[in-house]
């Protein structure tokens, strides 16, 4: 949903800009502290639970004209290797077809979105990325020029309020401080990460592969269980999530192993990092 924000009363009490917090994100500008000194600067004027920077170039090779760079994410009360697991799922997996960012592709100025969650289709999209991750509520505000545009995504957990028209109108004129610094920091060298490398794939994309490849055939449950497995998730965690048993999700795990000739979840993960079509992708 995309939000006519009216412009904001800078001398109004309701605007906590601390200044001396501002300073500290301008000192961190090409430095590994800058995005969570981001994080914390926003933080103060937004709460919020995790924030997410991009970057989108114009590039004609790049199926959707554009190739993005995720400059990075920190947290607020979430743990940073969650966030990063997410991540670099979502950029494997679903960065491409995001249909958020395939709405806001290539327009020029300032333009503040809310992601509708609830309405998302039920899927791996949204499981893997939202309900896993516990994460309810989504803003993002992107600034675009003809040639790039960057973005700042905010997020809260379940237990938190849903963004009101206050916060948000409070996120977009702060915006004016810190694209100029998003947009430098963006261009060192230290700050470069490229959304789709070649050289990693995340180890579910590795085992997607490899079925793939050798053709092997895992029913629904099957698949669901070793996808958790292999992100992290123990047999009953795995089997809450997808609403059975756990004797019901280790009948699951016995017919997987076999089918793909596995005895562990170390020896499931290393099953897919083995496929000889990878260097192809």
């Amino acid at each position: 949903m995309l939000l006519n924000v009216p412009p904001l009363n800078r001398d109004s009490a309701d605007f906590p800009l601390s200044f001396k917090a501002l300073g500290q994100v301008i000192e961190a500008v090409g430095t590994p502290d800058f995005v969570p000194r981001l994080t914390l600067f926003l933080n103060d004027i937004v709460p919020l639970n995790v924030v997410h920077i991009e970057r989108s170039r114009v590039d004609h090779s790049r199926p959707t004209g554009f190739r993005r760079e995720w400059i990075g994410s920190s947290g607020v009360g979430m743990d940073s290797g969650v966030i990063s697991e997410v991540m670099t799922l979502y950029y494997d997996r679903f960065y491409d077809s995001d249909p958020l960012f395939a709405g806001i592709r290539g327009k020029i100025g300032t333009l503040l979105v809310v992601r509708d969650i609830g309405a998302i289709p039920p899927g791996e999209f949204r499981q893997r990325l939202f309900d896993e991750a516990l994460i309810a509520h989504e803003c993002v505000l992107a600034r675009g020029t003809p040639h790039a545009q960057d973005s700042i995504a905010l997020e809260r957990a379940l237990d938190a309020p849903p963004f009101t028209l206050a916060e948000m109108n409070r996120f977009r004129k702060v915006s004016e401080f810190l694209f100029p610094l998003l947009e430098l920091h963006a261009s060192t060298s230290a700050a470069r990460r490229v959304a789709h490398p070649t050289s990693f794939l995340h180890p579910l994309a590795q085992f997607d592969a490899r079925i793939a490849a050798d053709h092997v055939r895992l029913s629904k449950r099957e698949y669901e269980i070793c996808a958790h497995l292999i992100t992290g998730r123990t047999v009953p965690e795995a089997a809450e999530i997808i609403g059975v048993r756990t004797g019901t999700a280790e009948s699951y795990v016995k017919r997987a192993f076999a089918k793909l000739g596995v005895r562990t979840k170390r020896d499931l993960i290393a099953w897919g990092q083995t496929c000889s079509r990878l260097a192809a992708l």
